[in-house]
């Protein structure tokens, strides 16, 4: 491949993806949407919550060619509480989260995920939470095994309770309230990172408002026109009649922004991920322009482009493994056209990216 005058990157980690088109049409295919998002300069990704016996299978498909997908990390389900935010694990005591824990290490789940969230961000009837006792003994069990801990907390008083219990990292910004200095000062203690999800958030705006927006920055046109004319159909617009309160959400936008700089400037490592698979968020252009709007907030573009390399690769204790160009780590490399420290939208700028031997082209279908 003659790169001259090209610009090279490790290939980008999106670490927060559930696998799923983002559009509401049902049938997905998760590994369909694995081989898609190579071509989108993605060779890392993460899934924290992969529901009963898709988890399996998705597992025995990587296997029998894992070279044909990015590197995958999956999570068996979810820790909820009765009646709460999610499907997943409904401990009721202790005991039983901490065997339920030790049956995801069995069958090789990669982390746990808690939600610990009464979604009072974006509902007027906000749902239980989970216990704080067995959210801790969740965490507590899960590094014990060996297993890393990451909690869905966009509410300041809840994310500073899973904080405290040592979580490894907060999968979604804190939306709520501004972050204060005692919650900084508590992340840099436990060293815990920092997913802001920005895309996802923004899909509050409204959907017609966010397929215009696609739209407009999909410089290529890879997106279908009948995936973005869905979005724009007057029967969506009104959201799930559950999460009554998304106005909210989208009011609080600045305040997620402005957490995301305070934390980044502080020192709390920032990792990208997208929540990939929530209407609107679609597969592999979620990831660029995350990283855009992670700019766009505040960050500078390493800054931007760290979060979704070496920092991720630092949230799986893959340092080493990932997420660099340096002799011994994987050859996962991104070819850009334009240099994206000068200008982060180059990220859309695809030549080629390579992973495990592989050469995929920008424009390439599965």
């Amino acid at each position: 491949i003659d790169a001259r005058g090209k610009y090279l990157l490790p290939g980008f980690a999106d670490m927060h993806n559930h696998l799923r088109d983002g559009t509401f049409a049902p049938g997905d295919d998760p590994t369909e949407i694995l081989r898609q998002m190579l071509s989108w300069g993605i060779t890392t990704v993460f899934d924290p919550a992969v529901h009963g016996s898709t988890y399996q299978l998705l597992r025995d498909e990587i296997s029998k060619d894992p070279d044909s997908y990015p590197r995958v990390f999956l999570t068996k389900g979810l820790f909820t509480a009765p009646k709460g935010w999610g499907k997943g694990h409904q401990p009721l005591t202790i005991a039983e989260a901490r065997k339920l824990v030790q049956s995801m290490k069995a069958s090789g789940s990669d982390a746990v995920k808690l939600m610990y969230d009464d979604m009072s961000w974006a509902t007027t009837r906000p749902f239980p939470v989970l216990d704080r006792a067995i959210m801790s003994a969740i965490i507590d069990e899960a590094h014990k095994l060996g297993m890393k801990a990451f909690v869905h907390a966009p509410v300041l008083e809840l994310a500073t309770e899973a904080v405290a219990a040592d979580v490894d990292c907060l999968l979604h910004g804190i939306i709520s309230d501004p972050v204060t200095s005692e919650f900084i000062e508590l992340m840099l203690e436990h060293g815990t990172c920092y997913i802001s999800t920005l895309t996802m958030f923004h899909t509050n705006e409204g959907y017609a408002a966010w397929a215009d927006r696609l739209e407009k920055f999909d410089k290529y046109d890879r997106l279908e026109p009948e995936v973005l004319d869905a979005f724009r159909l007057p029967a969506v617009q009104g959201g799930t009649a559950r999460l009554d309160n998304t106005a909210f959400a989208a009011q609080q936008l600045p305040v997620l922004r402005e957490n995301l700089v305070r934390l980044v400037n502080a020192g709390v490592p920032i990792v990208l991920g997208t929540d990939t698979g929530i209407p609107g968020v679609l597969p592999g252009i979620a990831l660029q322009l995350e990283l855009v709007m992670h700019v766009d907030a505040g960050l500078s573009s390493r800054q931007s482009l760290d979060a979704a390399t070496r920092n991720a690769a630092a949230m799986m204790n893959q340092a080493g493994v990932f997420g660099s160009i340096e002799p011994g780590q994987a050859a996962d490399i991104l070819i850009l056209d334009a240099n994206p420290v000068e200008d982060i939208g180059s990220v859309r700028d695809i030549y080629r990216v390579i992973h495990a031997g592989r050469v995929y082209e920008p424009q390439q279908a599965y």
